[in-house]
């Protein structure tokens, strides 16, 4: 999950990358491959310059900065080549009956290659720093320099550190760990927070980054760590170590859902109606499991195309059963979200195949699976009651417009 996570990474932002003059398809791949990780990318740094307020003489020297930067990464990956070729050489050569293998000698070479890339770690987070503190240089000082270093640097934390954990937020493991508040307060402003003073907005905001200020990168390079341990477990088919990467994934979570929660709540009270409120809450929610809060389902779907072809007693019939499938579905994904939340208090993600290992989450992956059943149902049966009044033709027509055809 967690390489789809990076591939996605590559594939969404090639446009901005490439405008630097490096090939970001080929080059980002690279970075993956050898987990090189953080990646400063283009629109990173230009973020930064926003907020220092570069000129354009310092911009320019900003670009030759960076492709040093993007070069000394591209040597760490001829070094991470290089480093792995004898046991790579080993490893091929036991595969192809070349060599006589010792007891285990095959599980541990591969167990070798994985951990040899957490030596591309430090280069990555020094390249990271010296990039950064370039960077200020060129454009210090500053009036306030302590806070608009500050800023610089978390906007770039945030970018770098957040943004690659949303791509994975598809998956039902994912449950808020990439939320960012500048951008889900950004969305909101045009909409259910647009009447509330921006000033008290900002104010939340800084909370929440100075609350976050020491953590974020912290969180980041343990998960970092996580994913290497996971990946070495899963080789030495290791359950009891993939039940520890689990529970230290979920104590993590849990700080910063402290942080998360804290900055939400403060800005649900600023909301004037209860309406507004409301759609706060739904967005909050959307953000942390977005797999479960999806909108446009099947039922709804077929519900538009009715609306839009249908006559008025089929009309009548969608008006009839959406509301109350809406309410049920609502209330079950309430459930679920309670249900994911608790099983992340115990230590397990019920969607992480280890929690079948993990004797504490088992009741709760029970109300899970009784719950997901219950959607289905609930899915399922919708369809087919919005299905029942239309004609063949109809169904064909419905069946054409959920596969996009």
């Amino acid at each position: 999950m967690r390489f789809v996570r990076f591939i996605l990474f590559c594939l969404v932002l090639i446009q901005p990358a490439a405008v630097m003059g490096w090939d970001a398809r080929e080059t980002l791949t690279k970075f993956q491959d050898h987990q090189i990780q953080p990646v400063v990318l283009p629109d990173d740094i230009r973020a930064v310059i926003r907020i220092l307020d570069l000129d354009e003489s310092q911009q320019n020297i900003v670009e030759v900065r960076y492709q040093t930067y993007i070069a000394t990464l591209e040597d760490a990956v001829q070094a991470s080549i290089d480093r792995e070729a004898p046991i790579r050489k080993r490893l091929d050569g036991i595969l192809l009956g070349r060599y006589r293998a010792a007891p285990g000698e095959t599980m541990n070479l591969r167990v070798e290659l994985v951990e040899s890339k957490s030596a591309n770690w430090t280069v990555a987070d020094t390249q990271l720093d010296a990039l950064l503190e370039d960077i200020v240089t060129i454009g210090s000082p500053y009036e306030d320099q302590a806070t608009t270093l500050d800023r610089a640097r978390f906007e770039l934390y945030r970018r770098i550190y957040l943004m690659p954990l949303r791509l994975e937020s598809s998956s039902d493991t994912y449950a808020g760990e990439g939320l960012d508040f500048y951008e889900l307060v950004q969305d909101a402003s045009s909409q259910e927070l647009k009447n509330v003073p921006q000033a008290e907005l900002t104010k939340a905001l800084e909370a929440w980054r100075l609350a976050m200020q020491d953590g974020i990168r912290a969180y980041a390079e343990a998960e970092r760590t996580s994913a290497m341990s996971e990946r070495v477990a899963v080789l030495r088919n290791d359950t009891g170590g993939r039940i520890n990467v689990m529970i230290d994934r979920s104590r993590r979570w849990g700080d910063r859902q402290m942080i998360d929660y804290d900055t939400f709540v403060s800005i649900y009270g600023l909301c004037p109606t209860s309406d507004e409120a409301g759609s706060w809450v739904a967005r909050y929610r959307q953000a942390n499991y977005p797999w479960l809060w999806a909108q446009d389902d099947e039922v709804e779907r077929m519900a538009t195309w009715i609306l839009a072809n249908g006559s008025p007693e089929q009309m009548a019939s969608v008006n009839e059963i959406i509301p109350g499938y809406l309410d049920r579905r609502e209330a079950l994904r309430l459930e679920a979200e309670e249900i994911l939340s608790e099983g992340r208090r115990s230590g397990a993600n019920l969607c992480d195949d280890a929690a079948m290992k993990y004797e504490s989450a088992q009741e709760l992956i029970g109300q899970l699976m009784r719950n997901s059943g219950q959607r289905t149902v609930l899915l399922e049966q919708a369809k087919a009651e919005l299905e029942q009044p239309l004609t063949s033709g109809q169904r064909s027509a419905v069946t054409r417009h959920l596969l996009g055809l």
